[in-house]
C-alpha cells in the first residue's frame, strides 16, 4: 500500500513539477524578443482555444446553468482578448506614452476579468472535475497568468517611456 501511495504521490507530483520548471524557464529568449502585439495575438490564440477546450470537454457533465455560465466565460475572455489586442495595435502604431498607457490599463481589465472568471468557472466545474483534472485546469490557468504577467511587465515598461 506505501508503494502505491508513493507512486500515486509521485504520478501527481510529475504534472507540478513540470509546471515549475516551465514557469522558471518560460519566459525566454524567443518570448523577449517578439512584439507586445505579437505576444497578444498568441495569448489571445490560446486563451481562446483553452475555454473552446475546456467548453468541449466538461460541457456534458453540467447542469444548464453551468453550461451557460461557462459558455458566457468563454466569449468574454475571447471580447477581452480582442480589445486587448487592437489597444496593443494601436500603441505600436501611435507608439507614444500615452498610447501605450491605454493598451497597458486594457491589459489590466482583461487580467482582472480573466482572474475573476477563472473564479467564477473553478467555482462551477470543481465538484464536477477529478484531482488530476483540478491540477491540468490550474496548471493551465497558471501558464495564462504568467503570460498575461509578461505582458503586462512589458506594457508597463514601454508606458513608463
Amino acid at each position: 500500500m506505501k508503494h502505491l501511495v508513493r507512486r500515486v504521490s509521485t504520478l501527481t507530483l510529475a504534472p507540478i513539477i513540470t509546471g515549475l520548471i516551465t514557469a522558471l524557464v518560460g519566459v525566454g529568449l524567443a518570448h523577449a524578443a517578439s512584439s507586445p502585439l505579437l505576444d497578444a495575438k498568441e495569448l489571445r490564440s490560446d486563451v481562446s482555444a483553452l475555454t473552446d477546450d475546456y467548453v468541449d470537454r466538461y460541457q456534458d457533465r453540467l447542469t444548464p446553468e453551468q453550461q451557460r455560465q461557462l459558455t458566457q466565460a468563454a466569449r468574454q475572455a475571447r471580447r477581452e482578448m480582442t480589445t486587448l489586442v487592437r489597444a496593443i495595435k494601436k500603441a505600436e502604431r501611435r507608439d507614444t506614452p500615452a498610447a501605450w498607457k491605454v493598451a497597458y490599463r486594457q491589459h489590466q481589465r482583461a487580467a482582472a476579468m480573466v482572474d475573476g472568471r477563472f473564479d467564477d468557472v473553478r467555482a462551477a466545474l470543481e465538484s464536477e472535475l477529478t484531482f488530476v483534472e483540478r491540477l491540468s485546469a490550474f496548471s493551465d490557468y497558471s501558464s495564462s497568468m504568467r503570460d498575461f504577467q509578461s505582458l503586462g511587465v512589458e506594457l508597463a515598461s514601454r508606458a513608463a517611456k
